[in-house]
């Protein structure tokens, strides 16, 4: 089966929450927070964009991430159990960094929680390092959150 990656839309909301519900690792942000960030090019300074993962009208999964002052921060990217393994989350992640060259960011930065080891190798071929720790950061359970950047290229162009 086939996938396309698409930027998300209001419509797409009620179908990204129910992944989130899913993914215990996924935040479980409102309907109005998810909306708001598909909406966000404001001149705030602070722009959002959320990504998702869909075959034959079916969301797989999502990335949701924003920009300020030249930094990205990827705030989630979330597949569903049963399609892990296929490639989404880098194609999800891969979108993410395609917007974030195209708006001259010059790094990308996220945190994850240290169990995730699956998230963790996916970041690693992306480049991102560990640069710190969160002792305690995420609750339910309680755990540390590993922080990871890596620097974006400015030519313009990401392969």
């Amino acid at each position: 089966m086939s996938w396309t990656i698409r930027r998300m839309i209001v419509g797409d909301v009620d179908l990204v929450l129910k992944i989130a519900e899913e993914i215990p690792e996924a935040p479980h942000w409102n309907h109005k927070a998810y909306e708001s960030f598909i909406e966000s090019e404001i001149d705030t300074g602070l722009q959002r964009v959320g990504f998702v993962a869909e075959s034959q009208e079916r969301l797989l999964g999502f990335s949701i991430g924003k920009l300020v002052a030249g930094v990205c921060e990827l705030e989630s990217i979330a597949v569903l159990s049963s399609e892990r393994g296929r490639g989404i989350g880098r194609a999800l992640l891969h979108a993410f960094m395609q917007w974030a060259n195209i708006h001259q960011a010059v790094r990308l930065e996220l945190e994850v929680r240290a169990s995730n080891s699956g998230a963790i190798r996916l970041y690693g071929f992306f480049e991102l390092r560990r640069e710190g720790l969160r002792k305690n950061y995420y609750s339910s359970p309680k755990e540390d959150a590993v922080l990871m950047g890596t620097a974006l290229p400015v030519s313009g162009k990401l392969t």
